[in-house]
């Protein structure tokens, strides 16, 4: 099954400024399908043209919701965990935080378990056997 639609086939992000932390708080992602991957990298693209701030903005923020179904150790200022809501993230995650994420999800790496779903398998002859060894 391609990862893209395989229910179980997800990916964690974890930013730059988090990866030496005890307990990293975590995005979790579905695979991007390839018209997804299309849009955030069309959005990606605009980031580097002159527009509208708050219309490039908002597209940032929705391309960091897209594909994002959970997270992990995202605890807030008071110290409380943050129940996860895609609507929450333009209060959690700052615009350059929010382009890192964008990159890392367009670069989308399977994790070892998704990996071995990857891995061809070896065709073989069934109709032939392996010889008889003597002894």
């Amino acid at each position: 099954m391609p990862l893209a639609i395989d229910p179980n086939a997800l990916f964690r992000i974890v930013l730059n400024s988090d990866k030496d932390k005890e307990k990293p708080p975590t995005f979790v992602y579905r695979y991007l399908t390839g018209r997804q991957w299309r849009s955030i990298a069309e959005i990606q693209d605009k980031m580097d043209e002159s527009g509208s701030i708050p219309i490039l903005v908002d597209s940032v923020y929705k391309a960091v919701a897209t594909g994002l179904v959970d997270w992990e150790n995202m605890i807030d200022r008071q110290g409380e965990k943050i129940k996860f809501d895609t609507k929450k993230l333009e209060d959690m995650v700052g615009v350059i935080e929010a382009q890192e994420l964008i990159v890392k999800l367009l670069k989308q790496t399977p994790d070892d378990n998704d990996k071995k779903k990857l891995d061809l398998q070896l065709d073989s002859n069934s109709k032939e056997s392996a010889a008889t060894v003597k002894v």
